[in-house]
């Protein structure tokens, strides 16, 4: 099978010309879409189109940002995704290229970036962001122990003034939030309430701002052969222990048995996830989406 393919050149340059709007030219609301919060069977069978962007977020995480002047000003830290959708809200930065912000991290919404492939190496993208010091002033920045809250409305609006962000319809706010590096490395529990393996990594759709899958590594005991399995990210459920809030699971709604019957991967043979007959096997496998039938799929992701 194919390795994750990087983006297209004309994709690229459809998304780089939303960042030449620039500091002080309001983006057209045409440039964001609605959001869509539905995630109905028919939805979620519904083929992606091949020019579809699919990003390991692992090997982004600490990539450098640079401007439109290719001047380094800033590296991705983290990405902040609904838990209830799995769409990428904003992303985490640390602002290297400016004085004055030290180590701060500074959220930044997702649509204020420009992804690009590099050339030389088809696993590795380019993060384009329009801004400079003086969209900054007054920023404020917060460390890993303190985050904001993700269900302030007015945190959230004021984010999307500083960046030039313009929407049809504002973002919900929701603390039903995950960072990327929380679900790296999570437990994987099986439906039985057993460990099956932990988070290898996570696929991101960057010309859609989804979490598509979670890549589930099997722990070494397992009977099936194919140790990773691309998991949609419909198909698992962030729980937390009652009595310890901050320390989470990943439950895969299936059975060690239903598993054994679904082919996975190895690490040095990943999918072609551009291929939509390999995604909609996924959503048939996962999803229990049958063809010629009217039931109801109840999927989504609790926090």
């Amino acid at each position: 099978m194919k390795p994750v393919t990087v983006i297209t050149g004309a994709i690229a340059i459809s998304i780089g010309s939303v960042l030449l709007t620039g500091s002080g030219h309001a983006q057209n609301k045409s440039n964001i879409p609605k959001e869509d919060h539905s995630e109905s069977p028919e939805k979620i069978s519904q083929p992606l189109t091949k020019d579809c962007t699919f990003i390991r977020a692992g090997s982004i995480l600490s990539k450098g940002i640079t401007n439109l002047q290719q001047q380094d000003v800033g590296e991705i830290n983290d990405f902040v995704i609904d838990s209830k959708n799995g769409k990428i809200r904003y992303a985490a930065v640390t602002y290297g290229g400016f004085p004055g912000f030290g180590n701060k991290i500074f959220a930044v919404p997702f649509e204020a970036l420009a992804v690009l492939p590099n050339n030389n190496h088809e696993h590795y993208h380019r993060f384009l962001l329009d801004v400079n010091q003086e969209q900054l002033d007054g920023a404020t920045g917060f460390d890993q122990d303190h985050w904001p809250d993700f269900a302030d409305q007015e945190f959230l609006n004021r984010l999307d003034r500083r960046y030039n962000i313009r929407r049809d319809q504002e973002v919900t706010s929701s603390n039903a939030v995950i960072r990327a590096n929380q679900l790296l490395n999570l437990k994987v529990l099986n439906i039985e309430d057993h460990q099956i393996g932990k988070v290898e990594e996570i696929i991101l759709d960057t010309a859609h701002r989804k979490a598509r899958y979670i890549i589930v590594a099997l722990d070494d005991d397992t009977a099936n052969e194919s140790k990773f399995f691309a998991v949609p990210f419909q198909a698992l459920q962030v729980k937390s222990k009652l009595k310890n809030d901050n320390q989470l699971n990943l439950v895969l709604k299936m059975s060690s048995h239903q598993l054994a019957k679904i082919q996975g991967f190895d690490r040095d043979h990943w999918p072609d996830f551009t291929d939509p007959v390999y995604r909609k096997s996924l959503i048939e496998q996962f999803l229990f989406v049958k063809k010629q039938t009217d039931q109801s799929v109840n999927v989504g992701i609790d926090s």
